[in-house]
């Protein structure tokens, strides 16, 4: 059988994960994935990259009658598997879980599985050809800009699609990226139009061992009908699950994590209600990134607003406003114009990447500003420029732009991210 070694088989290797790109999935985690598939009596249960197999022994205990197999390719699982499983029926191969031909190598016809478990390593493999051909099978070829940018996050969604059967059910744990991702939207939208995208589950960072990486629970039935709308709930730190809201499925193709859309609506009543709400893209005239990095400042003749100028909003009686020693006279715009961007009096600057990026806001009182490539200017309408301040500059308004962003440790806002943004009645 054939089994790629670590090294060889992973072009970006995780630092945090072991060798293979794998955190382990928590029994709580494992317990509130199974209990979200419902409506099924599987009689084939298979879990992909399974590890020491924390979805498929948890899955044993709502399924004691399933069949159960599991594919790992490190030779270390089937020794674990061997301690934590009890299953009455289960069958382990040591093979790559990506192998185009995997239904034949491990006796499993495509479009033959009840119900699919998978964790993806978070890693990005190596471009095979074949890699092609199961995204292609699975409909999900034609979801990026080129299909070298798949990770193992969708090539093993592809894969498990390929061998589910038609109504069967999947549930996967995914990375932020999938889920709230700009470069991912086609993917959301494909799964969406071809598959019933039942409920996706946002969990605590920190849940996984080793990593701060966000990561949700997603639970589809394959080609039962296109998703109308989806239910999004969010579990706490010691485990409970939120209320659900709904999202229609036109909203639910932007993003699908419930921080974001909890933002627009209360408990009482969902997202779809809110569909017609204000966001900051309505009120804005122009969002301008800067352009220059952290290494051109020193070399830039005028001063730059970067990461590390953010005044504390103490400072200011009306609202933090940029420090004096960055602002210029309008004069200045003519100074290297085409190569840098500046801010203008008015525009409310706001950090685009950075830990701690919902506390960094700020306004530009008069005159222009170089900013960096790390500060969007939100440039709204006059009328609109003091409430969208006072909105940012709020504790409400630090939670929508915290829930907005994205990443591990140093987060990032992209401009659909904060053009998204819902502001309060």
């Amino acid at each position: 059988m054939m089994l790629l070694a670590a090294e060889t088989n992973l072009r970006r290797p995780s630092l945090n994960a072991d060798a293979y790109g794998r955190y382990y999935t928590p029994s709580q985690v494992s317990q509130t994935l199974i209990d979200a598939i419902t409506g099924m009596r599987p009689k084939l249960i298979l879990e992909l990259g399974c590890g020491q197999g924390a979805l498929a022994c948890a899955a044993q205990g709502k399924w004691a009658r399933a069949n159960y197999i599991t594919v790992d390719t490190d030779l270390a699982a089937m020794s674990a598997l061997k301690e934590s499983a009890t299953y009455a029926s289960h069958t382990h191969h040591i093979h790559d879980a990506l192998d185009d031909a995997l239904a034949d190598r491990i006796g499993v016809p495509l479009a033959s599985v009840d119900v699919g478990l998978c964790n993806p390593p978070y890693v990005r493999p190596r471009w095979r050809s074949s890699f092609g051909h199961i995204l292609e099978d699975a409909g999900l070829s034609g979801t990026l800009q080129s299909v070298h940018d798949a990770g193992a996050d969708l090539l093993f969604i592809a894969q498990n699609l390929r061998l589910l059967k038609q109504r069967g059910k999947l549930g996967l744990i995914l990375p932020d990226g999938l889920i709230t991702g700009e470069k991912y939207r086609g993917v959301r939208h494909a799964l969406l139009r071809e598959h019933l995208v039942e409920l996706v589950v946002q969990l605590p960072r920190r849940v996984f061992k080793g990593t701060e990486a966000q990561t949700h629970l997603l639970v589809l039935s394959k080609l039962s009908g296109e998703t109308q709308e989806v239910a999004l709930s969010q579990m706490s730190d010691n485990g409970e699950l939120s209320a659900t809201i709904v999202v229609p499925a036109d909203l639910a193709k932007h993003r699908l994590d419930y921080g974001f859309h909890a933002m627009g609506s209360s408990t009482s009543r969902p997202r779809s209600k809110c569909a017609h709400k204000i966001t900051i893209g309505n009120v804005v005239q122009e969002l301008i990134r800067g352009t220059t990095s952290s290494s051109q400042i020193r070399s830039c003749p005028l001063p730059v607003f970067h990461l590390g100028d953010f005044p504390f909003p103490s400072e200011f009686t009306d609202g933090p406003q940029v420090p004096s020693k960055f602002i210029q006279p309008h004069s200045k715009t003519t100074i290297q114009q085409r190569s840098y961007k500046f801010a203008r009096a008015g525009d409310i600057l706001i950090a685009r990447i950075g830990r701690n990026l919902q506390h960094k806001v700020c306004l530009l009182p008069r005159g222009v500003c170089v900013i960096s490539d790390c500060i969007y200017a939100v440039r709204a309408a006059p009328e609109y420029r003091q409430i969208l301040l006072a909105y940012l500059v709020s504790e409400d308004g630090k939670i929508a732009l915290e829930a907005a962003s994205h990443g591990v440790g140093a987060k990032y806002l992209s401009r659909a991210d904060v053009l998204s943004i819902v502001l309060p009645d």
